[in-house]
């Protein structure tokens, strides 16, 4: 399956960070870039977001994840992925001061997936779209930089086709269900 414009991806991405940055006048401590850390964990997931004060207590946030990556690619017995391309756009609430302190958010998101091979011997690919709840707190570092921590759930409904293997194409299942999923973060975060 190959089903990951990274090109459309990143030109969607930057697209929209230009849309919410425009219109606003530019002063310090305005916008924010960051990467994730857990998603780096997770097999190696190229990830990347960015934020916007709306006001001093809301942002707006941006962001895309990217993992092509097959692992023993061609081996029957070991071949393992968590092939993904995803997007989100959501909105956070502080009730001190943007990019300080708690937050509590949401989130809409799209996912297209193929995962395979990790735990278990069985494949499954699709797509999956749904909202999540986040909350977490931003560390301030310096003037310039944050860890930002937070935990959340997402869930919503998938489109999905099972395989017996990841290199098989066996098809044991296919269909729609929905599904809740448990999200973690700690970014590394420049503000500026």
């Amino acid at each position: 399956m190959n089903r990951f414009p990274l090109a459309g991806a990143l030109r969607l991405l930057f697209l929209t960070i230009l849309s919410l940055t425009l219109p606003l006048r530019t002063s310090a401590q305005r916008f924010a870039v960051g990467t994730n850390a857990v998603d780096w964990m997770s097999l190696g997931t190229v990830n990347a977001d960015a934020g916007v004060a709306v006001s001093q207590h809301a942002t707006l946030h941006v962001g895309a994840e990217l993992n092509p990556w097959t692992w023993a690619e061609g081996n029957a017995e070991r071949q393992f992925q968590t092939r993904q391309l995803s997007w989100w756009g959501g909105a956070r609430w502080w009730p001190w001061f943007v990019y300080s302190g708690w937050w509590i958010g949401g989130e809409a998101r799209y996912s297209v997936y193929n995962l395979g091979g990790v735990l278990e011997r069985s494949a499954e690919e699709g797509d999956a779209y749904g909202a999540g709840l986040y909350g977490g707190y931003a560390f301030m570092l310096g003037s310039h930089w944050n860890l930002d921590m937070g935990l959340g759930l997402w869930g919503g409904y998938k489109r999905y086709t099972r395989y017996a293997c990841p290199l098989c194409g066996v098809i044991t299942d296919s269909g729609g269900r929905g599904f809740v999923l448990p999200d973690a973060r700690v970014a590394l975060m420049f503000i500026f």
